[in-house]
């Protein structure tokens, strides 16, 4: 078996105007939910699928729980979890207030070693994107085809949703998805990185 990837122009973030460099990018294949990767473990262990799944959730609240508490956790050569946090900005300490202070996200930092292993099994072959537009991009029609067919399976979908079907980068998909909403198409809920894109309710 074997990882696919395909080549995409680099944006021009500099606007020069001037043709990109191409780079690689992953052509994932799907997502691998938790009880099928319980059951490629089980195969290859032996381990009851029982077992594996109570470990897994004592895996996963034990680490909820030390994440919580500030703790780094390794997990072996799996790597490292680690929270950020993120709050107002502010000139002084003293007009910073606790309950202003969320988590912003929570890191994964693999070990070198767990790089170099799954460098060394990757088999790269080179496939043609489906989801890659050719020349300046998909047509407002087929970014609605598209639209309408995740909308329909889904309840919603995210700007990140909507690139990945299109293939077009994140300044591009935003125009779009505005411009959607203006005609009536789309409506918006939430806000910064909270921002969810729905039919609009007639």
């Amino acid at each position: 078996m074997s990882a696919q990837y395909d080549l995409y122009e680099t944006p021009d973030i500099k606007q020069t105007g001037e043709k990109q460099p191409l780079h690689p990018r992953i052509v994932p294949k799907g997502t691998i939910g938790q009880d099928e990767f319980l059951d490629h473990v089980h195969k290859f262990t032996g381990i009851s699928r029982s077992l594996l799944a109570g470990a897994m959730q004592s895996f996963q609240n034990e680490l909820k729980d030390l994440l919580a508490n500030g703790w780094i956790v390794e997990l072996g050569e799996i790597g490292y979890f680690s929270v950020s946090l993120q709050g107002p900005p502010v000139m002084h300490k003293k007009d910073v207030r606790a309950q202003s202070i969320k988590l912003k996200n929570i890191n994964y930092l693999p070990t070198k070693q767990f790089k170099r292993e799954v460098g060394y099994d990757m088999r790269l072959e080179r496939t043609e994107s489906l989801t890659r537009p050719k020349g300046n991009g998909r047509s407002e029609a087929e970014c609605l085809a598209l639209i309408t067919a995740h909308l329909e399976k889904y309840p919603c979908m995210t700007r990140t949703d909507y690139c990945y079907m299109t293939g077009h980068d994140k300044k591009r998909a935003l125009k779009e998805l505005n411009a959607f909403i203006e005609k009536g198409i789309l409506m918006r809920y939430g806000a910064g990185k909270q921002v969810i894109y729905a039919k609009k309710m007639i």
